[in-house]
């Protein structure tokens, strides 16, 4: 049950400071958003893959670090993927951010320097660029690929020119003070910047879904799909979880978790692209099976539809079914002589896809107790999935909208196709 609007909130407002107004400040939500990011970016990494940018074998989330691509020849690249909300935020050697994903890649470099193959470091906010104007030395030192450009330029850690050596030697310090450690992860260290984090979600419907091997056809309402499908993928692998019977009882990796675990934050390209084979699976269509209505106004239509309509206490609603009944009519008739070649095959679509959403929604609802309200109740459900079939299932109601299928309906009900679950006195029905 929804909170009246004159309920006081408990305990007030978040941070409130004296009563007054504070701009809110939702660390839970600014954490899933991250995280959510962090899984998109994951999505971008196996689209890459599947379009032939960048091969990999598996993409590994949250092992050894945010991501780890397993490349041919068992060699790795290490990713950390950060955000920073700051408006207009440009990343320096002062963002400790920045230097935390610094250290882990020195710590890694380490320990499997000599399988690496490069460092990336993903966010939505770019480092920061000198101008040409730029002369102060901390201005320079502070530049990321600065640094990195002149550790490239070298071949070992003192051969590097100031200011950017001291920027380098400060970065020591600060990294676990390993110098040949550090050296070598700025020459392997690339960044890379992602979409702004209050519009990744249309950026990677609108760009990079359609780019995936046969979704260039896809809808918008596909791609978002698709995306959040996606997205989901790289959410999974990140998560500790153990399902089904290792779920009980399960081998130990070496640090105590389940090797089950261990194994599942591995996502190949090939498991990504079954599950767009998957979402990406040709719409249901109906066979001409003759359950079709008369195009253009029939009499007595509308006549049956309100003797329906009231026997199920829904006489409140039959004028606005009525109307929508009429412009569907006139609405497919247009449609009719736009589309002659193909146009008994989408009337056969529209007619039985509504038909059997409605009479399914009818038999759900045989079994409610109250005649007087069983009727609205089956009314509401059929608002309900007509509205879903046309945002989320448009190719398989010919992109109809919500009202036309409504409308449609009305037809069938007028036509003695189904009722509101109370049937007329007159009406025959299997199982009455």
């Amino acid at each position: 049950m929804a909170r009246k609007k004159n309920e006081p909130l408990p305990l007030g407002l978040p941070e409130q400071a004296d009563g007054l107004a504070t701009a809110p400040s939702d660390r839970g939500d600014e954490t899933q958003e991250r995280f959510r990011y962090q899984w998109a970016i994951g999505v971008w990494i196996l689209a890459r893959s599947l379009t032939g940018e960048r091969p990999i074998r598996a993409l590994w989330c949250e092992h050894h670090e945010d991501y780890l691509l397993e490349l041919s020849a068992g060699r790795y690249v290490a990713v950390q993927v950060k955000t920073d909300s700051r408006e207009n935020a440009e990343w320096r050697w002062s963002d400790d951010a920045l230097v935390d994903s610094v250290a882990r890649f020195c710590a890694f470099e380490k320990m499997y320097g000599a399988a690496i193959d490069s460092y990336e470091f993903v966010s939505n906010a770019a480092p920061y660029v000198p101008g040409p104007t730029a002369k102060r030395a901390d201005s320079l030192a502070a530049s990321p690929g600065r640094l990195t450009q002149r550790c490239s330029q070298a071949s070992s850690y003192s051969e590097v020119p100031e200011p950017y050596k001291a920027a380098f030697v400060r970065l020591v310090g600060k990294t676990g003070g390993d110098a040949g450690a550090l050296f070598q992860v700025l020459r392997k260290l690339s960044f890379l910047q992602g979409p702004v984090l209050r519009g990744y979600d249309d950026t990677f419907a609108a760009s990079i879904v359609p780019k995936l091997p046969g979704c260039t056809t896809l809808t918008m309402v596909a791609c978002c799909r698709l995306r959040d499908e996606l997205i989901g993928l790289v959410q999974s692998a990140c998560r500790l979880r153990v399902d089904g019977i290792d779920g009980a009882v399960a081998y130990l990796a070496a640090n105590g978790r389940p090797d089950v675990a261990v194994r599942g934050k591995c996502i190949t390209p090939e498991s990504a692209a079954e599950l767009i084979a998957r979402v990406r699976q040709p719409t249901f269509r109906f066979v001409n099976s003759g359950a079709g209505i008369d195009i253009s106004a029939t009499v007595g239509r509308a006549e049956v539809l309100n003797r329906k309509m009231r026997n199920a206490y829904l006489g409140s609603q039959f004028e606005s079914l009525r109307m929508r009944m009429d412009s569907a009519d006139q609405r497919l008739m247009e449609r009719a002589l736009l589309e002659p070649d193909g146009f008994d095959a989408i009337a056969n679509q529209l007619i039985s896809t509504v038909l059997v959403e409605c009479k399914d929604i009818e038999a759900l609802a045989f079994d409610h107790a109250d005649e007087k309200t069983r009727g609205l109740a089956i009314y509401k459900q059929i608002l309900q999935r007509m509205d879903s079939l046309a945002k989320e299932e448009p190719e398989r109601v010919c992109r109809e909208p919500k009202d036309t299928l409504m409308g449609i309906a009305g037809m069938l009900s007028g036509e003695c196709k189904f009722a509101w679950g109370t049937p007329l006195e007159e009406e025959t029905q299997d199982g009455a």
